[in-house]
């Protein structure tokens, strides 16, 4: 049981430290937006940018699934600050790492 839990919080603690963000399930859903993302480098200095999308009211629908790819696979980080998973719109905070591009595949479902 103590390898279990061993195993159970490496993974988590790996999943922290990816560039990645996945929240919700993408199966069996549409996709409401794929947007690239890419704003340029500064020079010794992290990027911050947020990225907004609100859903077109449709009654009953919300967003079911978000996911945002690094593909610069730097340590930048994506993070949800409003909305998300149950709500029609959501507030992506993205930010690079020092001098780096930040550059996201951004799907939300």
């Amino acid at each position: 049981m103590k390898v279990y839990t061993i195993v159970l919080l490496l993974a988590a603690v790996i999943f922290v430290e990816c560039g990645n963000t996945f929240m919700g399930t993408n199966i069996m859903r549409p996709i409401l937006l794929h947007q690239d993302v890419k704003y340029p480098s500064r020079m010794f200095r992290k990027r911050v940018e947020f990225f907004n999308y609100t859903m077109p009211m449709f009654y009953g629908r919300t967003i079911q699934g978000l996911l945002a790819y690094d593909l610069t696979h730097s340590d930048a980080s994506a993070n949800v600050t409003q909305g998300g998973i149950g709500y029609n719109f959501v507030q992506l905070r993205m930010k690079s790492g020092r001098g780096k591009d930040l550059h996201y595949d951004v799907y939300i479902y």
